[in-house]
């Protein structure tokens, strides 16, 4: 895939192919958009500069990650930490064709509700809890690639998440009973 004499528009194709993973992927890590946008260029130079070192013993979009997660722990430090949080996902409308818009605005209203609260309780964890959960949720890796992009072992990968879900569990455990009290 990658040569070491590259041409721009093998450039152009490696990053019309992987750019939108690893743009998602930066996003979920640094909470930010603009933030988000200058670390995948800063990783797209660096996987250019350093395509010869890619030696083909897993997927490229694992490497890919390897990298951006490197170029995020680099600039974590200098990174204005904004408002920024986890992008809300579009609210599905239920299937039954009865249920007027009042009830669509109501589930949509709880929906928000609780994408926010679990949106602040995967904020509230430790980075070495939230970075793998990111890469196993919402990203949907299994433990092995995620093992390899932090540099750790797939059994802690695996305990890393499972305390990430166990915490993100016990932040929301009460917001069903909660928003049905309202």
């Amino acid at each position: 895939m990658l040569r070491e004499r590259g041409e721009p528009s093998d450039f152009r194709r490696l990053f019309e192919t992987h750019a939108d993973g690893v743009f998602r992927y930066l996003y979920r890590l640094a909470r930010d958009r603009h933030d988000a946008e200058d670390l995948l260029q800063e990783t797209f130079v660096r996987l250019w500069r350093k395509r010869d070192q890619f030696r083909a013993e897993g997927s490229f979009a694992a490497y890919a990650r390897r990298v951006a997660y490197r170029t995020f722990l680099n600039a974590r430090p200098g990174l204005a930490r904004r408002n920024g949080s986890l992008p809300i996902e579009s609210c599905a409308e239920p299937a039954d064709p009865r249920v007027g818009p009042e009830d669509r605005a109501c589930r949509q209203d709880l929906e928000r509700y609780l994408l926010d609260h679990v949106r602040r309780a995967i904020d509230a964890l430790p980075d070495s809890l939230r970075e793998p959960l990111v890469l196993f949720r919402y990203e949907g890796l299994p433990l092995k690639e995620i093992a390899a992009i932090l540099d750790i072992t797939p059994k802690a990968a695996e305990h890393r998440v499972s305390r990430a879900l166990r915490r993100v569990a016990a932040a929301v455990e009460g917001l069903r009973t909660e928003y049905r009290s309202r």
